[in-house]
């Protein structure tokens, strides 16, 4: 078996996003757990990648040079036809599969077996390809379906969850049930606390913070939701400002206010007069993410779609309460141990916010139980199943 991969996602703008850090897991520990795979990595030639040190010291492990980075955008088609696909056709090989962790980039059903990796249906579900202007949307919406479609034509799909499962099914009830594999991701956090004074005030222990991380700024990952939420808080706390709990918000693209999602979560910011208590840490370390979970007195994460939920299992992970919009995949995944809310109602999200901050212990077996849950979700298990899959496609190929 030769499989060739897209690791692009490792390099790009979504190297941290939920997409980027599933490639990178997938590929290290398909490769840490089956050193023996003839494995062709798809890489620009000039771009850093999160892959690990792993992919370059197993002589099975093939780096292919598709030329200088290019930005993931609507340009993916023109990139994918001049460079990618001549050099999927000058590498590939009797037995190879292409494995496509993320469809945006395109992917060859007419030149090779072909595992196609379904996150979600967001973009379809919600009619929002891109926000930056309604032509955008539509060039982006024509792509979009374009390259989905040729889902119909792959070997086999892997889902991260059966909630989108069923959704991918809803827009293609002609693709054969059998061939798509539900496979819940893993957790890579270790469990390892470190200082954050560089990054938090200095009396964040003693007044305590809820923080907001692995969000994004699209509108389904109702980061508005999140603060307003906040908002609600502080007024049935009625604490003096300096007394108060922060909101802390992590990560690099919450700071960039060209953007105009990130400019109106400033302003309602503003105009609530919250600024000293909303504190961006902007882009922060990995291993300072277990800490920053740690020490938080609860999580909230309240997008209205996912298609699986890195950072709510993070967050279980590091034993603190998670507040978690009842979005489809989040009831699917933590309804038993996450503390659900309708994350569209900013009161019922202040409430949550105050009774986990004021009881704390009334969530203690809660969140027990969630740390239990989240030893389930290994990257092990991911790429056994996984493996499993490319197995299957190679007997039938």
């Amino acid at each position: 078996m030769h499989l060739i991969i897209d690791a692009t996602t490792t390099q790009d703008q979504l190297a941290y996003a939920g997409i980027g850090q599933y490639t990178k897991n997938i590929i290290s520990y398909l490769i840490k757990l089956h050193p023996d795979i003839d494995i062709s990595l798809l890489l620009f030639a000039d771009r850093k990648s999160t892959l690990k040190d792993i992919i370059y010291k197993n002589k099975n492990v093939k780096i292919v040079n598709i030329g200088k980075y290019q930005i993931n955008d609507f340009k993916n088609d023109l990139w994918y036809y001049t460079k990618v696909l001549p050099k999927i056709k000058e590498i590939k090989k009797e037995n190879s599969i292409y494995f496509c962790p993320y469809f945006w980039r395109n992917f060859p059903v007419n030149t090779l077996p072909t595992v196609l990796f379904v996150h979600d249906m967001n973009l379809a579900m919600f009619n929002m390809y891109s926000q930056k202007s309604w032509v955008h949307n539509l060039i982006r919406k024509i792509q979009y379906w374009m390259t989905m479609n040729k889902s119909l034509k792959t070997e086999h799909i892997i889902c991260n969850s059966q909630t989108i499962k069923q959704d991918y099914l809803r827009y293609y009830p002609k693709y054969p049930e059998q061939n798509i594999t539900v496979s819940y991701l893993g957790v890579d956090l270790e469990e390892k606390e470190v200082p954050l004074d560089d990054i938090l005030p200095k009396d964040y222990k003693q007044r305590g913070y809820v923080i907001y991380i692995g969000g994004g700024i699209n509108k389904t990952k109702n980061s508005k939701g999140v603060i307003l939420g906040y908002i609600e808080f502080l007024k049935l706390l009625g604490k003096e400002k300096k007394d108060c709990p922060y909101l802390v918000i992590s990560g690099g693209q919450f700071e960039n206010e060209k953007l105009k999602e990130v400019q109106e979560l400033h302003n309602i910011i503003r105009e609530n007069n919250i600024e000293d208590l909303v504190l961006f840490t902007g882009f922060y370390e990995d291993e300072q993410k277990y800490s920053l979970l740690k020490n938080a007195f609860a999580f909230i994460h309240l997008s209205l779609y996912e298609g699986f939920g890195f950072a709510p299992i993070e967050a279980l992970r590091a034993k603190v309460p998670a507040i978690l919009h009842k979005n489809p995949v989040y009831e699917e995944l933590f309804s038993e141990v996450g503390l659900m809310v309708d994350g569209e109602n900013h009161k019922e999200v202040g409430e949550k916010i105050l009774d986990v901050y004021s009881n704390s212990e009334k969530y203690k077996s809660r969140v027990e139980d969630g740390y239990e849950l989240s030893k389930q979700y290994t990257w092990d298990r991911v790429a056994e199943k996984t493996y499993k899959v490319f197995e299957k496609v190679s007997k039938k190929t």
